[in-house]
């Protein structure tokens, strides 16, 4: 039995895509275990669905965020992980942060070990918080992305970009949608917030920060009457600026993150799902996020900003593409699938999920695994 190691440099409580992937793994006959990093009160090792997690504690993680003091914690991890998981068949790294880690496994621990680069997202351009850090993972990228034996990513647009920056063979696409399920219309937000039958609930699910489209919306149910409510659902650095708002609006509603496997009951308990990217860079333009597919999934349509790889998935049967985002344009979008009504949009939906579901993402997967190993 071939032992994977799927490493992911965050807490491992909501990445529903290494989830997906480590649960196809297992039922695929590989012995899989999570590597992910330790913060809090989480558990140091526990089980997720059945999939083992290790979330490792770095002595140097109270230390200060100097540049300097940054590589030390990473030498650390480094450390850490080599230490137990050199032994393994499989690294599979989750974006860019983790590939040192399996290349240098690969190099000088274990030569019979394969790395897969699992790209979430367009690395070499995407905003970051800090320059020096995305500096930092172009160059790793650049030399590094050549020694994966397999690479996989989330839409054909990132994989041709990939091909033309590098000149490697062309990504596995591998799209994060979820697995396919009949999900019931739930009323979650109705009797948590109180919101009548009558009011239709617009839903914000994910990552609550900026270039997004949260501030866009919040700016846009500000002026918009209570036939509509927004309900933003997740974590991140806007929570407590989202915290503000809702206590100004009757209309505005925020929801703390939930579980994976509980989200599709609160993404059903909705009547309009957003995508609003900033298109502020490639990574942006091409992505194809969880929530996209989620809300497909969930059988509600989505309002999405006018991205490259989202207009082909989203007709006119399955929602609505801005020709801007500004809030006259996403006032409009919500009137207009308020007066087709969600009856109009089911049907369609249903027929998509089918295309966009994770049994068919695996497939293609589980051959880039076999592909490894056979040549």
């Amino acid at each position: 039995m071939k032992k994977v190691a799927s490493i992911v440099l965050n807490n491992f409580l909501h990445d529903s895509r290494v989830l997906k992937e480590c649960l196809s793994l297992q039922k695929a006959g590989y012995a899989v275990q999570v590597v992910a990093m330790h913060e809090g009160d989480l558990a140091e090792y526990e089980e997720v669905q059945g999939v083992p997690v290790h979330r490792v504690k770095l002595s140097t993680r109270s230390w200060s965020k100097n540049r300097i003091v940054q590589l030390l914690k990473f030498f650390e991890l480094l450390y850490r992980v080599i230490k137990d998981y050199r032994h393994y068949d499989i690294i599979h790294c989750n974006d860019v942060s983790p590939l040192p880690i399996g290349v240098l496994i690969k190099t000088f621990f274990n030569r019979k070990a394969k790395v897969i680069y699992d790209a979430h997202e367009l690395e070499f351009d995407k905003n970051t918080s800090s320059s020096f850090l995305s500096a930092i993972s172009r160059w790793t990228e650049r030399l590094l992305i050549n020694r994966a034996d397999g690479m996989m990513t989330v839409s054909d647009f990132i994989a041709d970009a990939y091909v033309d920056e590098y000149g490697i063979k062309r990504p596995e696409i591998v799209k994060n949608c979820p697995m396919l399920q009949e999900v019931k219309k739930q009323n979650i937000f109705r009797e948590r917030f109180g919101i009548k039958a009558e009011q239709q609930i617009v839903l914000y699910q994910g990552l609550l920060a900026p270039k997004r489209g949260i501030e866009l919306l919040m700016e846009a149910f500000k002026e918009m009457d209570d036939q509509q409510v927004l309900v933003l659902l997740g974590y991140g650095p806007l929570e407590e600026q989202i915290k503000a708002v809702t206590k100004k609006h009757s209309n505005i509603f925020f929801h703390e993150a939930v579980s994976p496997s509980e989200l599709l009951n609160y993404t059903a308990s909705a009547d309009i799902g957003t995508y609003l990217i900033e298109n502020s860079n490639q990574s942006h333009y091409y992505s194809l996020g969880n929530k996209l597919f989620q809300y497909i999934m969930a059988g509600i349509p989505v309002i999405s900003s006018n991205l490259g790889a989202v207009k082909k998935v989203i007709s006119p049967q399955v929602g609505v593409i801005l020709e801007e985002d500004s809030k006259e344009q996403l006032i409009k979008a919500v009137q207009k699938i308020a007066r087709k009504g969600n009856d109009y949009y089911r049907p369609h939906l249903a027929k998509v999920a089918q295309e966009y579901c994770w049994e068919n993402q695996e497939k293609t997967m589980f051959n880039l695994y076999k592909s490894v190993y056979e040549g």
